[in-house]
């Protein structure tokens, strides 16, 4: 009867730790969701992380004065504030990252987004993997735009990111999985 308690005891942690691979990033790090000194200097932070399908991204900002809003690439590109997918007016706003592709996001003060507030986010498909120990290979350099600096393009055969294997809904699954695996081992054992 003992084992079968330390074998469930074991189980639980063990779901516990496979289900915390997410990560929360904050933008900018110490500098926080503001106007940055260089008008690339938000979109150069996040080409130095790996964002993956379920982390978080925490912006931090004065709520009162300024807000963060999820838009479509178009909207990015013109710093639109009218048709915003999501709006974050509090300080401290998490936004999750459920799938793999592009998130656009900009300032909801007018003429911070002109100004360099804006972010792109690329969250990396699964076939990619989760962190691993291994350095990642660096990307060749992208061809010159003919957009002036800070406009986003698509690619003109882009097509729809698949939807990640796992992430928060493949975590559960996975957790489940391994719960069942562990409870029916442990059944196994009492026999």
């Amino acid at each position: 009867m003992a084992s079968r308690a330390i074998l469930l005891c074991v189980s639980l942690v063990l779901v516990f730790v496979v289900g915390s691979d997410a990560k929360d990033f904050i933008v900018a790090g110490v500098d926080g969701w503001k106007v940055p000194a260089q008008p690339d200097a938000l979109n150069k932070w996040a080409s130095a992380n790996r964002f993956h399908a379920g982390d978080n991204l925490v912006f931090k900002f004065n709520g009162a004065a300024d807000s963060v809003l999820e838009v479509t690439l178009d909207d990015y590109n013109r710093c639109s504030t009218a048709s915003p997918i999501a709006a974050h007016k509090t300080s401290d706003a998490t936004v999750n990252l459920p799938r793999s592709g592009p998130f656009y996001f900009i300032s909801g003060t007018p003429g911070s987004c002109q100004k360099g507030e804006r972010l792109i986010v690329v969250v990396m498909s699964e076939k990619h993997g989760r962190r691993s120990g291994s350095a990642p290979v660096p990307a060749a350099a992208p061809a010159p735009s003919a957009l002036p600096a800070g406009l986003a393009e698509v690619p003109p055969a882009a097509a729809p990111a698949p939807a990640p294997a796992t992430g928060a809904a493949g975590r559960a699954a996975g957790s489940v999985a391994l719960l069942l695996g562990a409870l029916l081992g442990g059944v196994l054992v009492g026999f």
